[in-house]
């Protein structure tokens, strides 16, 4: 029985299998993939499996509008927006910012959508989500019932939808008769999936070290942040304190800064492209896997075997096509 409303959007479980090329190339022992760039709509991603248990809280109380925020590029609002029309709701996004740049990548998918788009002059999660309320109290005005989703959707009710990741991903490994891993990788951004998870590790161990890669805070700011997130999902669930999971957090590989592609990281892209035939998004995915490659060259990690979780957002390759091919021309 699920603790939460559940909105089903995800086709079935997302795919695990092995990357031997690519462990090979770096000097892994094993890497495996667990594919959540392909649950289904919109082109995929993680946030699908927050948006489950999101919408269904909304369609609950009867909302009629759901508004979410992010960057103009963010891969959570263009779900957002997917699954609202799915369920036959508005929606509207709340960006960072005044200008929204070129109508490509996300946003081009947003506006295909129909979605309705603000540019809000706000920066930072705790801006956008005061402009989301203000919005909120507006269609309330106008007899619309809205649901404000935080950026990410890094909520107890959304980050629950990574505590059953957890429990999809252990059921995989057993009826594949995997090893046990040693290392848990996934690009950390508002902590959410990486909370879910350490949650669902604190209800059902598994011998595996969650590591997370920021993509734009320091480790000990992302590292309270996700422990906050992680506790609020426990305490959701009705678990007693003391029942945690472990991770660590690397931020090394944040590149110049959020939103702006690493050359480690396209040449991540690449690597991974030319090993396996796998597209990885150049704002979070590619980061998490530079900082895999690199834990496996200088010898940390040589030899372990490493799942990696892909996260989706491979639109951003299309927004951020220039850097990559300015990358690439120089060999």
């Amino acid at each position: 029985m699920q603790p939460f409303p559940h909105y089903p959007l995800l086709w079935g479980e997302t795919p695990i299998h092995p990357l031997p090329r690519f462990a090979e190339a770096v000097g892994l022992g094993e890497c495996w993939i667990k594919r959540d760039d392909l649950t289904g709509i919109a082109l995929g991603g993680n946030k699908l499996r927050k948006l489950e248990y999101l919408l269904g809280e909304a369609l609950s109380k009867g909302c009629d509008l759901l508004i979410t925020g992010g960057s103009p590029q963010s891969n959570h609002a263009r779900l957002t927006a997917a699954v609202a029309r799915k369920a036959g709701m508005d929606v509207w996004l709340c960006f960072a910012g005044s200008n929204p740049g070129v109508e490509q990548g996300n946003l081009l998918l947003d506006k295909l959508f129909g979605a309705t788009v603000h540019m809000t002059g706000q920066y930072g999660s705790e801006a956008l989500l005061a402009a989301m309320k203000e919005l909120a109290q507006q269609a309330e005005q106008e007899g619309r019932k809205p649901y404000v989703i935080p950026v990410g959707g890094s909520t107890p009710i959304g980050d629950y939808g990574y505590k059953r990741a957890w429990d999809e991903w252990l059921r995989q490994a057993d009826k594949l008769g995997l090893p046990p891993m040693d290392y848990l990788v996934v690009p950390v951004g508002t902590g959410g999936t990486l909370a879910g998870l350490a949650a669902g590790q604190a209800l059902s161990p598994a011998p595996v070290q969650l590591v997370g890669i920021s993509v734009w805070q320091r480790a000990s700011t992302a590292h309270r942040e996700t422990l906050e997130l992680m506790r609020s999902l426990l305490a959701a669930l009705g678990v007693a304190e003391g029942r945690e999971g472990t991770f660590s957090i690397f931020d090394e590989y944040i590149g110049p800064k959020y939103g702006v592609p690493s050359v480690e990281g396209i040449q991540a892209i690449r690597l991974l492209a030319q090993t396996e035939g796998i597209l990885v998004d150049p704002v979070y995915t590619a980061k998490a896997l530079a900082g895999v490659i690199d834990l496996a060259r200088r010898g940390d990690w040589r030899g372990k075997r490493v799942l990696f979780w892909h996260t989706g957002g491979t639109p951003a390759l299309f927004t951020h096509a220039q850097n990559l091919m300015d990358e690439v021309n120089k060999k």
